[in-house]
């Protein structure tokens, strides 16, 4: 008893240090509003400068950034084919959004430049509108707007099996070696 007592306070105090903290920049700049028009460096609107300290995403950058996009996508179920059994094949694509990250370090001007369909493009929107405040970029000193192209990908291709009431025996006299 002594030992799963142990075993789960270590994995409480593990999953603790997981969890993440998208909380953390948003009082960076207390009422902080950025109407003011400026320059926007990188996405299509031009290059990164030599010197550019990128947006940071909270707790620790692009991993983070890309884990939160997985975390949080919830795939449409988009038919565009049926396999030979007549299985549903959903539709696949890269949905690019352009984001501008402000000088108060929110997500801006959210943009689509490619579509795969509405329902993932609608998906895509909803994703990058929910995304926490972030460090904001900074050149020469001072805070700066930047634009990031982000790519989401619809690949799944099939829709997953639907749970079955069925109950698979296990026969534990099968003999494994025989295949």
């Amino acid at each position: 008893m002594k030992q799963f007592l142990l075993f789960i306070s270590f994995l409480m105090s593990s999953l603790w240090m997981v969890a993440q903290n998208y909380t953390q920049y948003e009082n960076l700049y207390p009422g902080c509003v950025d109407a003011k028009e400026s320059t926007i460096y990188g996405g299509t609107y031009g290059s990164w400068p030599t010197g550019l300290n990128l947006p940071e995403f909270p707790d620790g950058g692009d991993v983070e950034f890309t884990q939160f996009i997985y975390n949080n996508l919830v795939y449409p179920e988009v038919v565009e084919a049926y396999d030979s059994l007549n299985n549903p094949i959903l539709a696949k694509g890269t949905v690019a959004i352009q984001i501008v990250i402000d000088r108060c370090g929110r997500a801006t001007r959210q943009e689509i430049l490619q579509s795969v369909n509405d329902a993932y493009d609608e998906e895509a929107m909803r994703i990058m509108n929910g995304l926490p405040v972030f460090k904001p970029g900074d050149y020469q000193g001072k805070r700066v707007k930047v634009a990031y192209i982000v790519p989401i990908n619809f690949n799944r291709e099939k829709m997953p099996p639907v749970e079955s009431d069925e109950v698979i025996e296990f026969d534990p006299d099968y003999n494994f070696d025989d295949w």
